[in-house]
């Protein structure tokens, strides 16, 4: 009887347990469905601010391209925005406001590109190189501005001698003093560079035996016509801030061939691969 007892009371109670966790359930349900749906309005929120953001900067690059152009077609792009926009004055404001703001982060001077960076603590210089017209590399320098001006950081290659200009220039009084024996040093450096280029791609009769980093020394190997001899053609740059060679000299096997004067003078006042098609084009190499 004890024993039949004890397991009745026992079913009870796992009863009633079961009751409490089922109302406790359903007590939790209703709020974990407003949870869910409070959530849900949230992202739906945060959805239109991202849309309405998304249009708002096409709206702003779209009134942008119309003030750089500054034709009389200009408006063609802002009449496709709607013409009762309650918002398109605010934005055509922005626009300009935003324009002028590049413009005064960045400034072309003497042709080198200034931009302010890490919110006006440092400056960033780029040089860009050309050679016949054609624009070929960029490099960058970024300063310190204070407390005095100071080179931190370059993509300038290790044989242009960027110390010893720096040493040499008024940096802390005319940053020009620097940019510019520089920019001669980059422009000269990536014109010989380019010229080497053209070479290899428009003279497949002669072979670069050697060259190096700086294009400051370039040895050549052409064929004569006659007796179809080698020629050893040796080009220095003794001076690195040109693109032309500063001496010229020859190595052939037969002693009795001239020392080539006329050659020498087209290779130290026309550019290597101009030079070369001289040459051939007039019967003195293969």
């Amino acid at each position: 009887m004890e024993g039949a007892s004890t397991k009745g009371i026992l079913s009870h109670l796992s009863l009633l347990e079961v009751q409490v966790r089922s109302r406790t359930t359903q007590r939790q349900q209703p709020s974990r469905v407003k949870e869910l749906q409070e959530k849900t309005a949230a992202l739906r929120r945060q959805k239109e601010q991202l849309e309405a953001e998304i249009q708002t900067h096409r709206d702003l690059q779209t009134l942008r391209a119309s003030l750089d152009k500054r034709h009389d077609d200009d408006e063609e792009d802002e009449e496709e925005m709607e013409e009762d926009s309650e918002n398109s004055d605010v934005l055509r404001l922005m626009a300009r406001h935003t324009q002028l703001k590049d413009l005064l982060n960045a400034h072309t001077i003497g042709g080198y590109d200034f931009t302010k960076t890490r919110r006006g603590k440092g400056l960033c210089v780029s040089i860009a190189t050309a050679f016949e017209g054609v624009y070929l590399e960029t490099f960058s320098l970024e300063f310190d501005v204070k407390p005095a001006l100071r080179l931190v950081r370059h993509d300038v290659p290790p044989f242009i001698p960027l110390t010893l200009l720096i040493e040499q220039s008024r940096i802390q009084t005319d940053i020009r003093t620097l940019l510019d024996p520089l920019s001669r040093q980059l422009n000269a450096f990536t014109a010989r560079k380019r010229q080497l280029q053209l070479l290899k791609g428009l003279h497949e009769t002669v072979k670069v035996m050697e060259s190096n980093l700086l294009c400051s020394l370039i040895i050549l190997m052409f064929k004569l016509p006659v007796e179809k001899k080698i020629v050893l053609c040796s080009l220095h740059y003794c001076d690195t801030s040109r693109s032309l060679p500063t001496r010229v000299s020859f190595q052939c096997d037969d002693e009795a061939l001239p020392d080539f004067p006329e050659w020498k003078k087209t290779l130290l006042e026309t550019p290597l691969h101009k030079a070369l098609c001289t040459m051939r084009n007039t019967g003195n190499i293969l």
